[in-house]
């Protein structure tokens, strides 16, 4: 609860992990959330929103996860082990309820937050501000990535990725100075540009979550089509029948950073979670029909059974699972191409 009182942050600078850490206020034990920062790296805005959630009486933890001494040098084949490596150190500490966390993240941080959820089991509900429903590459514009490779790794082996230089450099010489502000994006000149197999590949597979699901994007994003792409997650989810709530809340005035401040430019259009699954992914810049969403009942880090709306395929969820247990009791689902960890 924001009683006013100030959260005060301590360092965390271990062997294996780095970040700060913001115990919630107010009686505990608190829920613990991840918070994981973006392609431009940690030490801003993600502090702010640690601190807020301290405030609402959430513990939460930046993670550094390169940039850092604990960490790769750039967002360069960043072991997703390190993310959990946070969440189990985080949900074994005293004054943290529960054996699961949240993760929350933004832009590169939500396209984390997102395979964090998919291969951590110690990771729950996760909320992804302007995210990816693709793995992209390491960013070739960063000190430290001399070339295209994937930006992260599991037991080892990269994540599969979408490239984004090889399908740019290839068609796109020039139009950026034709068409000016209204030239796609990078990443949306690489989504429709890949073939079928190798966007099927990069995808990432968010059925794997065992927690609630919420996607912030904005309409004006001009880093890449968060609108278009936390539809094709959303899609994903509905087409695998998730057992827990999921929408993407789209704030059509809003660009990449605004959209990470909840939306504050414009009013939020609840996207739809019953859209096609088999809405083509050549047709990104078209929004999909609009409709009912399904809304999230469990914040992030909840354990507090509260009743849902209406679900995807008229399937009710009357009471939300509870953190650190499975949508469908017992042990969590399996998932094929998922590693967990």
């Amino acid at each position: 609860m924001n009683d006013g009182r100030f959260a005060f942050a301590a360092d965390v600078d271990r062997d294996d992990l780095c970040g700060r850490l913001y115990p919630g206020l107010g009686d505990g034990p608190h829920h613990g959330v991840l918070v994981l920062h973006g392609g431009g790296g940690g030490g801003g805005y993600e502090r702010a929103y640690a601190r807020r959630l301290a405030r609402h009486g959430y513990t939460a933890l930046c993670v550094e996860y390169f940039d850092a001494p604990a960490a790769p040098d750039a967002l360069s084949e960043v072991p997703l082990e390190y993310f959990g490596r946070a969440a189990a150190w985080l949900a074994d500490r005293p004054a943290v309820h529960g054996d699961r966390v949240g993760a929350v993240g933004f832009s590169r941080g939500g396209e984390a937050a997102l395979l964090t959820g998919t291969h951590v089991d110690r990771v729950g509900a996760v909320v992804a501000y302007v995210p990816s429903a693709y793995a992209f590459a390491a960013p070739t514009w960063m000190d430290g990535v001399d070339e295209e490779r994937s930006a992260w790794t599991v037991d080892g082996e990269p994540v599969p990725y979408l490239p984004v230089d090889r399908y740019v450099d290839q068609e796109q010489e020039g139009l950026d100075e034709a068409l000016g502000s209204d030239a796609p994006s990078a990443a949306l000149r690489a989504v429709e540009s890949a073939p079928e197999e190798l966007l099927d590949r990069a995808a990432i597979e968010v059925e794997c979550i065992d927690g609630p699901v919420l996607l912030v994007s904005g309409g004006e994003d001009e880093a890449w089509p968060s609108v278009e792409l936390a539809d094709q997650a959303v899609e994903r989810l509905a087409a695998h029948d998730h057992p827990w709530p999921f929408e993407n809340r789209d704030y059509p005035r809003a660009g990449h950073a605004s959209a990470c401040r909840t939306g504050s430019t414009g009013t939020t259009t609840r996207r739809p979670t019953t859209g096609s699954a088999g809405r083509t992914r050549r047709t990104l810049a078209r929004p999909p029909t609009r409709g009912t969403p399904r809304s999230i009942t469990s914040g992030v880090g909840s354990t507090s059974g509260q009743e849902t709306s209406e679900g995807t395929r008229g399937r009710r969820l009357t009471v939300a699972p509870r953190c650190g247990e499975s949508a469908r009791g017992g042990a969590r689902r399996s998932c094929p191409r998922a590693r967990r960890t």
